[in-house]
């Protein structure tokens, strides 16, 4: 089974405050995206599992556990992905994140492993 890792915060910076905080915009639909992803790749018998990032956006905790990174909108810029292949990163649009539309994050999952 392979893991893909929901980060919806960005990588903490000096100065910032490093607790989590909800990601205002997003209002915890986080949790409904992780959900919704999970119930659409078990319909299609796909070999994925979703979790959400529980460390904060630290890339190398995620990189040692996720095939894939899915990150919510606004990380573009916002979130260190060190080294971790750019190829495996996945940017919701707002359109599709605030809807909970997975058709397109599950089509790059797809591309990585069938």
């Amino acid at each position: 089974m392979y893991r893909a890792v929901v980060v919806y915060q960005s990588t903490p910076m000096f100065g910032r405050n490093k607790l989590p905080d909800g990601n205002i915009l997003g209002m915890f639909k986080q949790n409904k995206l992780v959900k919704e992803l999970n119930r659409e790749l078990q319909k299609r018998a796909a070999p994925w599992t979703v979790v959400l990032d529980d460390s904060i956006a630290d890339i190398h905790q995620i990189s040692q556990n996720a095939e894939a990174i899915l990150c919510v909108p606004g990380l573009q810029k916002q979130f260190d992905s060190g080294d971790y292949s750019k190829e495996r990163i996945f940017y919701f649009d707002s359109l599709d994140y605030h809807n909970v539309i997975v058709t397109s994050a599950i089509a790059f999952l797809e591309t990585i492993h069938s």
